[in-house]
């Protein structure tokens, strides 16, 4: 409590000795003429200056003593940061106002802004992002601004004009009429746009216009624009973007406070296409008088974003429609809501269903295996790189880049992706590496497992784990720079052997490495072969990226379809909800499909993924 005082003490005096030259400035260094006193006397009351100078110097206080508490309030909370990691952040009001703010991170290190909320929320949203992102100094890629209302836009025009030091941005995106057009009908939209203008000059080389139809990328998330705004229309609301977005394998719809005009046109326009059809939809104006049920019921979305005050999703004051929104979300049977007022929420994107080349054998020819895989419903795939190393193999050749392209058009064809990657040998096989990094790069894969080193030169197994660390971290090192020039994420992986099998230690070594283009991977059936059960995740350092799902009797390294083994399924269920576990379903369940005839594999593979499709549902709704 002392420490907290002096530090108090330290800021007021800190700021009032930058504030003394400004006081100096403010009094006259001698006595003015009589008409030169005449002509201030005119110009101001006596005292002004002083007055307004303690009035700003409050200000300034004000700003600051906020910027501290929420500090505070965002590191109590716990923030996980989910940079290079896809995941929504839908925030909470500190003062329990209306307004809607989103941060959205992507796997490929984009940050991503929706609206923002009222001014009176701009600390903790700026403390906030630090924590997110992991940024000294965040930077957003995108911040899209939905209408001209205050509770969706002063976040962003505070940050423009008090903030700039401390976040920036490459690209604002909104639809904004000229002010005039809303007087005398909404001086709230009048008083936003004319703010917004007036700093315009501060970011007018970022901002862009957004028009229905619009279909771009912001890194791995890519929206698509159904409605902006329309001048048949002067309600402000009735002016909400309406867009979708989708990132990973998750579609969500963004409709700012879209009402019953915007929305019936939205319907009439896409319903009968599969655009509308989302996984997630936000409720448009905090879920009370905007976008009928009809709209909902076009989307029908598994989980609706409320970012709503209690005395909005309560009707306090009674005159709101919340109740009949929350009855359609009832009727439409909605699997899970994520509510602001309960606290900021991280909402996880659904995970995809991905599955390893390695259920067919050495050199199957992996077009082939795309399109069974392709047909079977799965969601991406894992390269396993490791299964092409003989002679004659594609993977060797000088052209290898070249047979890598020719599959990743393949797959995008097929419309399901290389998402992982599987690297032969160990991280000191450096070439099978670098190789591994550049073709999955070609592939599109995210994530490239490199099996940790756990021998020593002579052979022995490495058991100490400061060596095992020192050891490994050097040669992931090595690799970080290829890593990051191709944009692929190393992984590594807790394996069968001395040091390697704990997965503690693979989780601190990426503490020991500390890199973004560096993160682990948790494979269940060498953990369990190992003694260690899904709870040992509770006990590491850093939560994986990635997961490669299998089970075993724990006697020996199975590969088996989830359920044929011994792990407990429910427990690690559990624990990845508990660790808040953003990545995707891997399955390396390998072995039945491998040991099996050509012609068991694809029923094989489809249980495989009605298993998994059963584990993905868990993760999700438990």
């Amino acid at each position: 409590m002392k420490k907290t005082v002096v530090s108090l003490l330290l800021v007021f005096v800190m700021l009032f000795t930058l504030s003394a030259p400004a006081l100096a400035l403010a009094a006259p260094a001698e006595a003015p003429s009589a008409s030169a006193a005449a002509e201030e006397a005119s110009a101001e009351k006596p005292g002004e200056a002083f007055i307004e100078f303690f009035r700003s110097l409050f200000d300034r206080i004000k700003l600051l003593w906020n910027r501290i508490v929420q500090c505070f309030r965002v590191r109590k909370e716990g923030v996980k940061n989910t940079y290079m990691q896809n995941a929504i952040h839908m925030l909470k009001s500190v003062t329990d106002t209306i307004g809607d703010s989103f941060i959205i991170t992507t796997v490929d290190g984009k940050v991503i802004v929706i609206d923002g909320g009222h001014r009176t929320e701009t600390p903790y949203f700026v403390e906030y992002l630090k924590q997110a992102t992991g940024m000294a100094k965040p930077h957003i890629d995108a911040w899209f601004l939905s209408h001209p209302h205050d509770d969706h836009c002063e976040v962003f025009l505070e940050v423009v004009e008090k903030y700039a030091d401390v976040v920036s941005f490459d690209k604002v995106y909104a639809n904004f009429p000229e002010a005039s057009f809303y007087d005398g009908y909404d001086e709230w939209a009048v008083t936003v746009i004319s703010e917004y203008n007036r700093l315009k000059p501060a970011f007018a080389d970022k901002a862009a216009e957004l028009a229905e139809g619009d279909v771009f990328n912001v890194g791995a998330a890519k929206f698509t624009v159904f409605y902006t705004f329309n001048p048949e229309w002067r309600n402000c609301n009735e002016g909400s973007t309406i867009m979708r977005m989708d990132l990973g394998g998750t579609s969500v719809i963004f409709n700012g406070d879209a009402a019953e005009n915007a929305g019936n046109y939205v319907v009439g326009k896409y319903g009968d296409t599969s655009l509308l059809d989302c996984d997630y939809c936000k409720m448009a104006h905090h879920g009370q008088d905007g976008v009928g049920r009809n709209f909902y019921a076009a989307v029908s979305p598994e989980v609706c974003l409320w970012p709503t005050p209690t005395w909005v999703y309560n009707n306090t004051n009674g005159n709101l429609k919340t109740f009949e929104t929350r009855e359609w979300v009832k009727e439409l049977e909605v699997k899970r809501e994520y509510k602001s007022f309960e606290g900021t929420q991280v909402i996880p994107l659904i995970p995809r269903i991905v599955t390893t080349t390695d259920v067919f054998e050495d050199g199957y020819p992996a077009e082939r295996a795309a399109d069974r895989l392709a047909a079977l419903g799965y969601e991406g795939i894992d390269m396993g790189f490791d299964y092409w190393v003989f002679d004659g193999s594609p993977f060797l050749a000088d052209d290898y880049l070249t047979w890598a392209q020719s599959l990743k058009e393949h797959a995008d064809g097929l419309g399901i992706p290389y998402t992982h990657a599987h690297a032969p040998g160990e991280a000191d096989d450096y070439d099978y590496a670098v190789r591994s990094i550049r073709a999955a790069a070609v592939l599109g894969a995210r994530y490239l497992v490199v099996h940790p080193i756990f021998q020593n030169a002579d052979g022995s197994t490495i058991n100490g784990k400061l060596r095992f660390l020192s050891v490994n971290a050097a040669a992931i090192r090595k690799l970080l720079p290829v890593a990051q020039e191709c944009g692929v994420v190393l992984l590594s992986e807790n394996i069968l052997w001395g040091a390697s099998a704990d997965p503690r230690n693979i989780a601190d070594l990426v503490k020991r490495v500390d890199s973004p283009w560096f993160g682990w991977c948790f494979d269940t059936g060498h953990a369990h072969c190992c003694g260690y059960g899904p709870d040992i995740l509770r006990k590491c350092s850093a939560v994986p990226l990635s997961l490669h799902i299998q089970d075993n009797d724990g006697s020996g390294d199975g590969h088996l379809i989830p359920g044929d083994g011994t792990i407990d399924w429910d427990l690690f269920l559990a624990v990845l909800k508990d660790i808040g576990y953003l990545g995707d379903c891997v399955l390396e369940a390998h072995h039945q499909s491998l040991e099996a005839p050509d012609a068991e594999r694809d029923a094989i593979l489809a249980r495989l993924m009605e298993t998994a499709k059963t584990m993905r549902d868990r993760m999700r709704f438990d």
